[in-house]
C-alpha cells in the first residue's frame, strides 16, 4: 500500500490506523510538540489559495485522511483503508490510547457551547479521559497570548483543537513554538458535533465531492 500520497500539492500520510497509532505513542513520549490533523477535501481545496494553510498542512508530523473520497480520488480503493477512514477508526484508537495511558487533554475551540458539546460526545464513549482544561477563543478578545498562557499553565499532554479550518492552521502556525505539550491534534469544527444531517447533508456531500474531483482533474 502507498504510504504517502500527493493531493493538490500537499503530501498526506496513507498509513493504516495501527501504523498511525504507533507513531502517536512515540509522539506522546517526545519532548517536543508533534502535530496531527484530520485533513478534509475542503481543507485541501482551500489550501490552493491560502499559503499559511498549505504550509501548515505540509509541515504536520502526521496527517490523517479525514474523508474516504480523498483516497478514492487518488485511485486508492483498498477496502480496509476506506472503512478505517469512513468509521473514524483513528480517532477511536487515539482516544483509547489517551485514556489507557492517563494522558491529559486541553480542549481548544471557538465557543463555550462547542466545547461543552465536544466534551460530552467524547466522554460518553471514553468516560475515563482526563481533561486538563479548555478554552473558547471567543473569550480571548483577540489576545491569543491569553489562550497560550491558560493552556501552558495546565501542562497538558495533548492539545485537542476543534477550531474551524483555516483559523485552526493559522493559530497553529503562529503559536506552535509557544505551546508546551507533546501532541497537537487538530480535528476542525466539523469533526465533532457539527455535521449536517439528513437530506441536506446528502446533497451538500455530493456537491463537495463533485467539486473536489473536478479540482483534482484540473
Amino acid at each position: 500500500m502507498i504510504k504517502r500520497i500527493e493531493v493538490l500539492g500537499i503530501e498526506l500520510d496513507n498509513c493504516t490506523v495501527r501504523e498511525a497509532i504507533r507513531q502517536v505513542e512515540v509522539f506522546l513520549e517526545d519532548q517536543m510538540l508533534n502535530t496531527i490533523e484530520c485533513v478534509t477535501m475542503q481543507m485541501l481545496m482551500d489550501a490552493r489559495t491560502d499559503s499559511v494553510l498549505k504550509e501548515t498542512l505540509s509541515a504536520l508530523s502526521l496527517t490523517v485522511v479525514g474523508e474516504k473520497q480523498i483516497l478514492q480520488a487518488m485511485g486508492i480503493h483498498d477496502a480496509q483503508r476506506l472503512r478505517e477512514v469512513k468509521d473514524n477508526d483513528f480517532l477511536s484508537e487515539f482516544f483509547k490510547r489517551l485514556e489507557r495511558n492517563k494522558k491529559r487533554i486541553f480542549l481548544l475551540g471557538q465557543t463555550s457551547q462547542q466545547l461543552t458539546e465536544c466534551r460530552e460526545i467524547i466522554t460518553r464513549k471514553f468516560p475515563k479521559l482526563l481533561f486538563a482544561g479548555e478554552y473558547a477563543v471567543e473569550h480571548c478578545g483577540g489576545d491569543a497570548e491569553t489562550v497560550i498562557n491558560d493552556l501552558n499553565v495546565t501542562t497538558p499532554d495533548v492539545v485537542l483543537s476543534v477550531l474551524p479550518s483555516p483559523y485552526q492552521e493559522h493559530f497553529l502556525a503562529e503559536h506552535k513554538d509557544k505551546i508546551n505539550a507533546n501532541v497537537w491534534c487538530g480535528l476542525g469544527a466539523k469533526e465533532i458535533g457539527n455535521a449536517k444531517t439528513g437530506v441536506r447533508a446528502f446533497f451538500h456531500g455530493k456537491m463537495q465531492i463533485s467539486r473536489f474531483k473536478n479540482t483534482i482533474n484540473q
